[in-house]
């Protein structure tokens, strides 16, 4: 009997060892498109049956195993008794056809969009390869959708979470604005045990979440913000409020604008979905804690604004020379962006949220001088060259930029202006400068 991969190939030039080479660097290429950094992307391996064998003939003598990893093409044989010997099995997508499998271990432990985004991956690589020849495989243009599938699949599966609908409720306004909201949802098996307590506010009558009931849902949205979250419970039904944090088997819904949202589930997975297409970050810990580090300025902020603050300011880290972020209240930027505009001592762009756009942020800061933003992270300043008296003592052992920054804060407050500068330095250290103290970031410039 002829081995199905030989079938499936159908090319005598090119072996198996090549095609199983070829789907692994489809496979790394995906997750690049989902990965916002590529330093996330999991050290997977990729376990290909090496010959047909039945289940009793594997059982017996065993199955010879050929696995490949991300980082080299070199291809590791070996033979198992049982597909468990496979190294995180339960937790891997595997796909069986004609006595033969092949196993993806993403290094993930329990649930993960990823075992639907790699089903939706491998099925129509493989169609491709049986329709079109091994050669003439042309999947790029694919990707985003099946991305889009496995996470569709994935939360509505384990949370009958619509995600079509939560991309029309972010591009749904409601009086000519936005949603900037959040909503808790629970995990399917946990519907008839969700929450009863710990509620704020408890409609008397719980609201359809669908989108049959769009324009009353987007109102609802109106109600939440960093304090307070939309709860759905039994029957996909809005509950009420609450002030509470997430209970673990419970995900996070955040919508932040114009098809613009982030989904955080297990507690700690992070699935996006701006600029059109899907993102996954890890949710790191922060290591800015700006609500001690913004001087008075934090004290007019919130959760959720701080956060998109933190976005911006790492995004900035990641260009490779020194810069300045300057963070002030609203009507402050706005000020002074008009006049430093008016002296030719900036340059003026139409108003644009970096937090949203975070992927221009570290071209924005490659060029020399101060980049304005308020503390909703919009900004209409970069290059700016910053002026101030020196009033005050410097630092000879810190640089130009440091100094500067110093000396147009403390001159900022002498004019009733609250201003906090991020400097970062071409030695690859971050400090937050206020008119009382300097604070030195724990990060480093990448």
């Amino acid at each position: 009997m002829e081995n199905y991969w030989d079938i499936l190939i159908n090319d005598e030039s090119f072996s198996k060892e090549d095609l199983f080479l070829k789907v692994r660097d489809h496979y790394t290429t995906i997750l690049r498109r989902l990965y916002d950094d590529p330093a996330d992307i999991p050290d997977y391996r990729i376990y290909f049956s090496q010959d047909q064998v039945s289940i009793e003939q594997g059982m017996t003598d065993g199955y010879t195993v050929c696995a490949i990893g991300r980082k080299n093409n070199r291809i590791q044989t070996f033979s198992i008794h049982d597909l468990y010997d496979i190294e995180n099995f339960e937790n891997a997508y595997t796909w069986f056809q004609d006595d033969v499998f092949v196993v993806f271990d993403f290094c993930a432990d329990g649930i993960s969009p990823l075992q639907f985004i790699t089903k939706a991956f491998f099925e129509e690589l493989f169609n491709q390869i049986l329709n079109n020849g091994v050669k003439r495989v042309k999947i790029g243009y694919m990707y985003e959708l099946l991305i889009s599938s496995g996470i569709v699949e994935f939360f509505y599966g384990f949370y009958r979470l619509n995600i079509n609908f939560l991309q029309t409720l972010s591009a749904t306004t409601y009086e000519s604005s936005y949603a900037d909201s959040r909503i808790i949802v629970p995990r399917y098996e946990y519907y008839r045990t969700s929450r009863t307590t710990g509620l704020k506010v408890e409609f008397s009558d719980p609201i359809p979440f669908n989108a049959e009931n769009l324009r009353q849902v987007r109102k609802l949205l109106e109600l939440s913000d960093d304090k307070l979250a939309l709860v759905i419970g039994e029957s996909g039904k809005i509950r009420g409020l609450t002030n509470e944090k997430p209970l673990v088997h419970e995900l996070e819904i955040q919508i932040r604008g114009h098809l613009y949202w982030n989904i955080i589930y297990e507690g700690y997975h992070r699935i996006s979905y701006w600029n059109g297409r899907y993102h996954i970050t890890l949710n790191k810990k922060t290591v800015l804690t700006l609500q001690e580090n913004l001087g008075s300025l934090s004290a007019t902020l919130s959760d959720m604004q701080l956060n998109r603050l933190e976005t911006v300011i790492m995004e900035a880290t990641k260009q490779t020379h020194g810069t300045i972020i300057m963070i002030g209240s609203p009507e402050d930027v706005a000020s002074e962006t008009a006049r430093l505009f008016n002296m030719k001592r900036c340059i003026g762009i139409r108003r644009i949220n970096l937090e949203i756009n975070r992927e221009i942020v570290p071209s924005l800061t490659s060029i020399d001088g101060a980049l304005f933003i308020d503390t909703d992270c919009n900004c209409m300043c970069i290059g700016a060259i910053l002026d101030g008296d020196v009033a005050s003592k410097g630092s000879m052992a810190r640089g130009a930029r440091f100094n500067s920054t110093l000396t147009y804060v403390r001159r900022q407050a002498q004019l009733s202006r609250v201003f906090t500068g991020i400097v970062m330095s071409e030695d690859g250290t971050v400090d937050a400068v206020t008119v009382d103290k300097v604070i030195r970031l724990n990060i480093g410039m990448r």
